[in-house]
């Protein structure tokens, strides 16, 4: 497993011979999971609860759905089987998808690019890329102990810590260290595994990334309204 850390190209070889995915799918989910656990701990409910409460006045929505909203809220903060289950479930179902969406987008491009798509040998490059999610969580997870505060960043916000909504916090957010290398060991998988060029493997690897992070800074945008 190491060698995705520290010879990614003969790891990937292996893989094109031995397309293994679900000791490195499993070990993401946990270590994404345990991430979640640890940040649940260290949020602050009073400010979340806050924000969402200006945010619901910002667009005048009606007292009475508000104090319903906060009933709802109260009920969740008070019960620690939601507090700390939710964002763990979320987490689980939120990684696989993500996974999935990444390996069907690169297989059904590999064509454009001169592979040939193999969603089994395409869905264990995106499991084994993913295996950064081990020194990721271990890194954020030691942000959150010191800071014992669930607001920590590897991406490109931590040069903006003032920036909270809008398209450029979104975009900035995205631009995480941990992904990029996660993209760059796609990128890898995809030229040693399906034979590609190194230009168009950086290109597609690259490329979805972009096109996700463009994605996700718009959504973010429009769910704060601005």
């Amino acid at each position: 497993m190491f060698d995705i850390y520290l010879s990614p190209s003969r790891a990937f070889a292996r893989l094109k011979e031995k397309p293994s995915w679900l000791v490195p799918l499993i070990i993401v989910l946990v270590f994404n999971m345990l991430f979640a656990l640890l940040s649940s701990h260290y949020v602050d409910w009073d400010k979340q609860r806050q924000t969402a409460l200006d945010q619901m006045r910002e667009r005048n929505v009606p007292e009475e759905q508000i104090e319903k909203a906060t009933e709802g809220m109260e009920k969740f903060y008070s019960s620690p089987a939601m507090r700390y289950g939710m964002p763990v479930v979320s987490i689980l179902f939120l990684s696989l998808i993500a996974l999935l969406f990444l390996a069907v987008i690169y297989n059904v491009s590999l064509p454009l690019f001169g592979g040939a798509g193999d969603f089994k040998r395409t869905w264990a490059i995106v499991c084994n890329a993913s295996l950064v999610a081990v020194p990721a969580t271990i890194v954020r997870g030691l942000l959150v102990l010191l800071k014992r505060s669930a607001e920590v960043t590897t991406s490109l916000l931590v040069a903006a810590p003032n920036l909270k909504h809008g398209f450029l916090a979104g975009l900035l957010a995205q631009l995480d260290i941990f992904d990029f290398w996660k993209f760059m060991l796609i990128a890898i998988g995809l030229k040693v595994v399906f034979g590609i060029k190194d230009s168009k493997a950086y290109t597609l690897a690259f490329g979805v990334w972009l096109v996700v992070i463009l994605i996700l800074s718009l959504l973010g945008m429009r769910a704060a309204g601005r």
